[in-house]
């Protein structure tokens, strides 16, 4: 059953229940160092609209955090910007809840390891893109690999573009794929933990490698597309972009990774020698930390 016909089927309902909170918690807010208390507008079970005094970043992925009663779910649920407007000096924003409850029972379903080609990587552009920008680009792409092309003419490419904008060019269809998108990329690559990765130097060096090691992977499993932005960086390792930025300076200044033309980032030669010698150092480390053997005191003289 398709999304709309599930709208149609459960409509958002005012959140006018007496005895409930008309307001939630939203965590991991691009920009807030904090949490940002938001009011219930509505409701549903595949997403809820609120009220905030910020902007939310269009396709942003929150933690949203308050007892919501039926319908939706109760406790934390994670989910995605898709909207959000000025409104009376205020901000409405509709967030549509991540995958979490197609297994019928109220359970999150297991993410998909099922490979999801990037279609915003393939036709160069950002995640962000309005439907006439994806227009505009595809055209271009069309022509330029179209088989009656005789000079940059490639069958391959012109279907993978193809498929790539039959899908961005339907909102549904695209709503649809950037969850499955996000949860790929989520099982695939996020390296270290949100709670322990935000400020302190422990914190800072763990950052650090964590986009070393994510770049050294792209440029293993996609030699022909080693790259990564910013915004990408700062979905797989879950963490704000403002505390990327630090890591970045340290990594370009160090030649361990270089930004390009388009403004994307790539692993070196150099970072990747430093990456391969932080697993040699830290497998040491581990090996070296023998724990004593069952029923034997430690002498301690």
């Amino acid at each position: 059953m398709s999304e709309v016909s599930e709208r149609r089927k459960k409509p958002r309902q005012k959140h006018e229940r007496p005895g409930e909170p008309a307001w939630v918690v939203l965590h991991n807010v691009t920009g807030s160092a904090g949490e940002v208390r938001a009011g219930v507008v509505d409701t549903s079970e595949l997403g809820i609209r609120i009220e905030t005094d910020c902007r939310l970043e269009l396709n942003a992925i929150l933690t949203v955090d308050g007892q919501l009663g039926q319908p939706g779910p109760n406790g934390q649920v994670r989910a995605r910007v898709i909207d959000c407007q000025p409104f009376q000096g205020a901000f409405r924003t509709g967030l549509k809840y991540e995958a979490a409850f197609e297994n019928g029972n109220g359970a999150a379903a297991p993410a998909s390891t099922e490979a999801v080609p990037d279609y915003y990587e393939l036709l160069q552009i950002s995640p962000n893109a309005d439907p006439d920008m994806i227009h505009r680009v595809y055209r271009l792409l069309a022509q330029r690999y179209h088989p009656d092309n005789g000079t940059t003419g490639d069958e391959k490419e012109f279907r993978a573009i193809t498929d790539a904008y039959k899908i961005l060019s339907d909102p549904e269809k695209r709503a649809g794929y950037d969850v499955n998108l996000h949860s790929y990329r989520q099982v695939r690559w996020r390296i270290f933990d949100q709670r322990q990765a935000s400020i302190g130097k422990l914190a800072e060096k763990s950052k650090r490698k964590g986009i070393v090691d994510l770049l050294y992977t792209k440029r293993c499993n996609e030699p022909e597309k080693p790259t990564l932005n910013l915004h990408e960086l700062e979905d797989l390792l879950g963490c704000p972009r403002e505390h990327l930025e630090f890591s970045l300076w340290y990594l370009k200044e160090n030649g361990l990774v270089t930004r390009m033309d388009n403004g994307r980032f790539a692993v070196t030669a150099k970072g990747v020698d430093w990456s391969e010698q932080e697993e040699v150092a830290e497998r040491l480390r581990s090996d070296r930390l023998l724990p004593a053997s069952p029923g034997v005191e430690p002498n301690l003289r």
